[in-house]
């Protein structure tokens, strides 16, 4: 086991070892990288840029994601005695550390259940005090483009993320949001594309943890990332919390994940896919917990996915504004395995999700792929093992029709039998899409 300590004071970190790994965060104390790990350098400048107090609790909130990254990054998977499941014990400085411990049980196991790890925390308590916000032009203007939002957007850059927020937008919805990015390397360029498609204002919150290995650790980190999303969620809470100071509204809570319903269930395709492959960052059993971990810490907010019974080709084709979805298509990024080449490999399951909803929605500008022709796909030893599985799985699950037992498999699944049947109809009709995209390319 890995113990991991953060502190934005180096002075209160103790010495790097096999089993202790410290970790300085924030940018209030000078950086030695010989002697720590970083992460999370920018991220009090970009609060306190936004012109508004935040929220202790969000505080807190924020910097527990930003050990649960970092730690997820600094700690190979290869690593593991299972090269899957890492024993990560973190160490994590808060203003409440006494309703963090209480809560540390419920947390760490609704980060087993995201990641596929073993968590564990202890919270002491910080000496680190929030800086006023920032007064300038800048974060006045930050400020006033928070006035009248009331609620907050998810927006990754991703294909889905884009109809969220073309469909909120350009649309005749009564959401106002602030959409929130993280930006790692690349993704940027690719989200301000997007957002020039939009059509209605909106506020926006960007920031990047970025953590950087000690200089006397030069290797590979992991970028399996499974603990994204949560980092992701947190900085919405955040955004939450700005914007019911701006507004001074408590009544803000709702925090829009846009997904669809298939790959947020994401079922196991093969029995070996259980754990390593099939990834949890929108599964309703997880959001339903994080909801339920954060009314007990008094962040009361509501995660709503209004595609949760939507394929992703069903979500194109149903857009509010067609034309501007069309441009966003090949402006987007899908591919889980984007980071390492920055560019889409195109057999990857999210690219052949992704391609397969292109088609169906009758779009015929995309990104280009590495993999472009999925025949050759079929013959490579490297690169044909996603698609190899999707056809298992079409090719099972045409024989026995059993969805119902499937889905259960990558998760608990809500207790309301009309839901379940829902996601099961929705789940079905994603394998569908991928399966009629595969016969058109006779790729077999």
């Amino acid at each position: 086991m890995t113990n991991f300590y953060f502190n934005n004071d180096p002075t209160e970190l103790p010495e790097y070892s096999d089993t202790c790994h410290p970790v300085q965060i924030f940018d209030t104390h000078q950086y030695d990288s010989s002697k720590h790990s970083v992460s999370s350098r920018s991220l009090i400048r970009t609060i306190r840029r936004l012109g508004v107090a935040i929220d202790e609790k969000a505080l807190d909130l924020i910097t527990i994601a930003t050990a649960v990254t970092a730690a997820e990054t600094f700690e190979r998977r290869s690593d593991a005695a299972d090269a899957w499941s890492r024993v990560m014990h973190l160490h994590v400085p808060v203003n409440d550390e006494a309703l963090w411990n209480n809560l540390s049980k419920k947390l760490e196991s609704i980060l087993n259940f995201l990641t596929g790890d073993q968590w564990k925390f202890t919270f002491t308590k910080t000496s680190f005090q929030m800086p006023p916000p920032i007064v300038s032009n800048l974060s006045k203007n930050r400020l006033v483009s928070l006035k009248g939002l009331n609620c907050v957007c998810l927006f990754s850059g991703g294909l889905d993320s884009a109809v969220g927020a073309i469909d909120i937008l350009n649309g005749k919805s009564t959401h106002k949001p602030l959409l929130v990015s993280h930006a790692y390397r690349g993704d940027g360029v690719k989200q301000n594309d997007i957002k020039k498609l939009l059509k209605s204002t909106y506020g926006e919150l960007s920031y990047s943890i970025s953590p950087k290995l000690m200089s006397g650790l030069r290797g590979k980190t992991d970028v399996t990332m499974r603990g994204r999303s949560f980092n992701f969620l947190a900085m919405a809470v955040l955004g939450i919390s700005a914007l019911r100071n701006a507004n001074d509204d408590d009544s803000i809570s709702t925090i829009i994940v846009p997904e669809n319903g298939y790959i947020s269930i994401n079922p196991p395709l093969t029995r070996r896919r259980i754990g390593s492959h099939s990834t949890r960052t929108t599964h309703p059993y997880f959001l339903n917990r994080l909801e339920e971990l954060l009314k007990y810490s008094g962040l009361n907010v509501k995660f709503e996915n209004p595609y949760q019974f939507k394929t992703k080709g069903e979500m194109l084709a149903e857009c509010v504004d067609q034309a501007a979805i069309e441009k966003a298509v090949p402006l987007s990024v899908s591919c889980s395995h984007w980071h390492r080449k920055h560019k889409q490999c195109g057999h990857c399951v999210p690219c052949l999700i992704r391609r397969s909803s292109i088609f169906h929605a009758g779009f015929t500008q995309d990104a280009p792929y590495v993999s472009q022709n999925l025949s050759f796909v079929h013959k490579e030893k490297n690169t044909r093992d996603d698609l190899q599985s999707v056809q298992t799985a079409i090719i099972r699950l045409n024989k026995t029709n059993d969805y119902k037992s499937w889905i259960r498999q990558s998760g608990t699944l809500p207790p309301d039998n009309s839901i379940r049947k829902d996601l099961e109809s929705t789940v079905k009709r994603g394998l569908k899409e991928v399966d009629r995209f595969l016969k058109v390319n006779k790729v077999g």
